[in-house]
């Protein structure tokens, strides 16, 4: 089996397939890993990873710059109904549109679309909140039985780094929120499809558990 990690010129891909290698080699999966952008590889592929850093609007463009590509991902997780996970901008792009910069339309896969944190008030601490959110934030569990949640626990936490979130999202594709400011959504999707807005690649254990969870699924 092959799992591909999207190279469209926007995301930490050394990080990514690190962290994804560590997992197959933990876990013995028969799985080889490939870093790709070329259209035939990707519908060779079996497991499909979209990750994404900087601003949506750029990561959009550098998708577009590739003729074929949206529609081949399009194709191969709508319809071929492969296993897809989006990581920070991979998750916002699977959306219907964002608000960074100018308007810019996603893929349309979820419900919802991004618009600037509030940072209004102070943390338990006492602190201003500040964008971007980086930092590490424990989720809120709202699918419990969902297998890509499957012994992590309430106080395990993850690694944010955005200024944007997800809202007029619909609940049933939301599966987890972190709450910085105000509810955040960090775990969303449905059927082969998911989303996180936080870094798996950059979060430790917890981050390596969700991995190997997803290539469970």
């Amino acid at each position: 089996m092959k799992l591909v990690i999207i190279d469209y010129g926007s995301g930490n891909l050394r990080s990514v397939e690190n962290a994804f290698r560590k997992s197959i080699i933990d876990n013995k999966f028969r799985i080889n890993i490939e870093i790709t952008n070329d259209l035939v590889s990707i519908r060779n592929g079996d497991f499909i990873v979209l990750p994404g850093v900087g601003s949506f609007p750029d990561c959009k463009r550098g998708l577009k710059d590739i003729n074929g590509l949206i529609e081949t991902l399009s194709n191969q997780v709508l319809y071929k109904q492969k296993p897809f996970l989006g990581i920070c901008v991979g998750m916002q792009l699977m959306v219907d549109y964002s608000l960074e910069k100018i308007k810019t339309p996603g893929f349309g896969w979820l419900k919802g679309y991004l618009k600037k944190i509030n940072v209004s008030g102070k943390d338990y601490l006492g602190r201003k909140y500040k964008i971007p959110h980086m930092g590490w934030n424990n989720l809120k569990f709202l699918d419990k039985n969902n297998p890509i949640l499957k012994n992590i626990k309430n106080d395990e936490q993850f690694y944010f780094v955005h200024s944007y979130y997800l809202t007029k999202c619909l609940e049933k594709e939301v599966l987890a929120k972190t709450v910085y400011s105000h509810d955040i959504p960090a775990i969303i999707g449905e059927k082969n499809y998911y989303g996180v807005q936080f870094h798996p690649e950059k979060s430790s254990f917890a981050g390596q558990k969700f991995i190997s969870n997803w290539i469970r699924l």
